[in-house]
């Protein structure tokens, strides 16, 4: 079975892990960031980033350690491990922060020397910080930095092993502020001559990778501000050339840079049996700046082809850009081929005579009644415009266009030739008679075949007609009775509400008859018994009244006695 870790591996952790216990966090720290390179090494960055992380913790450990006892120049090599380690996880936010607090300290660290008069060490770091503001791009603290420590030294001459260490920054900067090519040199040079040897004494070696990835950074943005030419170089020279007739060669170099181009040499390379009558082949130019051309001219002879009858002319030029780079480029070959005769004129005179046949072909056209009027306007403007423009392309030397234009037209006049001529109209008269013929036989049958599909389908709408017609009364009649029966039910029904209603109104006047007679027997009958009553009760009330009479008379007689 395959182990997670080989035996280094194991044997590196433990001993990063053994140093912790021991607070030895800087070699813990150490241990952790070998160990993580060989993971990388074997298994990829990913496989190797809890590694990494946890040399970064160390190494802060190990700083914060550093500061508190004032060891500023050793805190500030255990962050640069923690910037370098972030830097390559791809933690450009924390990779940033550990580079400002790198600054930091090396700051610190160098106020410690300066502070005792140890300059030269003092200003080596100062110098050294500025590289680390250029390795994250920061050239305005990088600047700020410069200027408030070389103002204390420039004007000292005790100081000018100092001065030269800070210059290092100070032209690195300029390099990048004005593009100003010197003081990059210089600053490379300054680098290697004195920043570094001075790091060296302070055993501070540590930061090589550091400063030289720093002026990289400082060399990509020099250059991305530096501006360079783009010299666009044409030489001019006819393509009619004629034997012993002298010709013109224009030579121009054009700047579409956006930089000035230094130091310019063009060199016109003359092939053997050509001779120079007017001008020089060689051209300098101490300067060429962006968007201007310089042009010189020249004039050659031809007396005697050679063998292949084809010259070959080149160029080559050369120039130097703000950065002092030669650049050369080979311009051509040309092949010249020079004529016992102008192919200009012999172009010319075979596009006159191709005028001349046109108008003849145009009557001999318009002669013949087969062809349409508007017919022979369309092949004679084609035509014509074809020589049109084959004369104005001559006086840019396009001969391959202007032949292929004279071959077009040529083509054309044979087409107009074939069918002008009496075999061809006989033929095509011919043939448009049993056309014709051919046409109207076939119109009649046409109209045949229309007439009687015409009239079958004119029966086939008829009865069709009457189908419709026949559906169309079914369905009025279906539709009539359904509304017939919808309005008798209606009618019924109203009829019913009506009668319905009527007879609650005979019911309820009957009803109100009866009431009223009902109430007036009733009334009479209360009034018969009230009479009666009243009546029953007079006589009762006189036989009371005779009985209280008689009862009265007998105690009364009672008390005579």
């Amino acid at each position: 079975m395959e182990k997670s870790y080989d035996e280094d591996l194991a044997k590196l952790m433990s001993e990063a892990r053994d140093l912790f216990k021991s607070a030895s966090f800087a070699d813990s720290a150490r241990k952790y960031l070998e160990a993580a390179r060989s993971q990388e090494a074997a298994r990829g960055l990913e496989q190797a980033e809890d590694l990494y992380h946890e040399a970064i913790k160390n190494f802060i450990r190990a700083s914060e350690e550093n500061k508190e006892k004032k060891q500023y120049r050793m805190s500030a090599q255990n962050l640069y491990y923690v910037s370098y380690i972030f830097k390559k996880v791809g933690s450009p936010e924390d990779w940033r922060a550990a580079t400002n607090a790198v600054v930091e300290d090396l700051v610190n660290a160098a106020q410690e020397y300066l502070l005792w008069n140890e300059y030269d060490r003092g200003i080596v770091l100062i110098s050294t910080a500025c590289f680390f503001y250029f390795s994250i791009e920061d050239f305005q603290s990088a600047e700020l930095l410069y200027k408030q420590y070389i103002e204390q030294i420039q004007d000292d001459p005790g100081f000018t092993r100092a001065q030269q260490v800070l210059y290092a920054a100070g032209h690195a900067i300029k390099a990048v502020k004005d593009s100003d090519t010197t003081s990059l040199l210089n600053a490379q040079q300054l680098v290697g001559g004195h920043l570094k040897p001075g790091l060296s004494q302070i055993m501070g070696e540590l930061f090589f990778p550091a400063i030289d990835d720093a002026m990289d950074t400082v060399v990509k943005n020099f250059r991305s501000k530096v501006k360079l030419p783009k010299i666009i170089p044409e030489v001019k020279i006819s393509r009619d050339l004629v034997l012993g007739k002298a010709t013109e060669v224009a030579v121009i170099l054009e700047n579409e840079g956006d930089g000035d181009a230094f130091n310019l040499v063009f060199k016109l390379n003359i092939p053997d049996g050509i001779d120079v009558i007017d001008g020089g082949t060689e051209l300098s130019i101490a300067s060429l700046p962006p968007g201007h051309s310089t042009e010189q001219r020249l004039s050659i002879r031809c007396s005697q082809p050679n063998e292949k009858g084809v010259h070959e002319l080149s160029a080559n030029l050369a120039f130097y850009d703000q950065l002092q780079t030669k650049q050369t480029m080979m311009i051509g070959p040309y092949d010249l081929i020079f004529r016992e005769k102008s192919l200009t004129k012999g172009y010319e005179v075979e596009l006159a005579d191709l005028s001349s046949r046109s108008l003849e072909l145009k009557n001999k056209m318009r002669a013949i009644e087969v062809f349409p009027e508007r017919s022979t306007e369309l092949v004679m403007k084609f035509i014509d415009d074809l020589i049109k423009e084959s004369e104005g392309i001559l006086n840019n030397e396009e001969f391959e266009t202007a032949q292929a234009n004279i071959n077009t037209i040529n083509r054309v006049f044979d087409i107009i030739n074939t069918v002008t001529e009496k075999d061809f109209l006989d033929l095509v008269q011919e043939n448009r008679e049993k056309f014709i013929e051919e046409r109207i036989l076939a119109a009649s049958d046409n109209l045949k075949e229309e007439f009687e599909a015409q009239k079958k389908q004119l029966d086939e709408n008829h009865l069709l007609e009457i189908e419709n017609l026949k559906q169309s009364f079914e369905t009025e009649k279906t539709q009539l009775e359904e509304k017939f029966n919808i309005q008798k039910e209606n009618d019924q029904r109203e009829l019913l509400e009506q009668l319905k209603v009527q007879q609650e109104e005979e019911i309820s006047e009957i009803t109100t008859e009866l009431n009223n007679e009902k109430e007036k027997a009733l009334s009479e009958q209360r009034e018969k018994l009230s009479e009666e009553k009243k009546e029953a009760l007079q006589e009762q009330e006189t036989l009371l009244r005779d009985e209280f009479q008689k009862l009265l008379s007998e105690q009364q007689g009672k008390k005579r006695r």
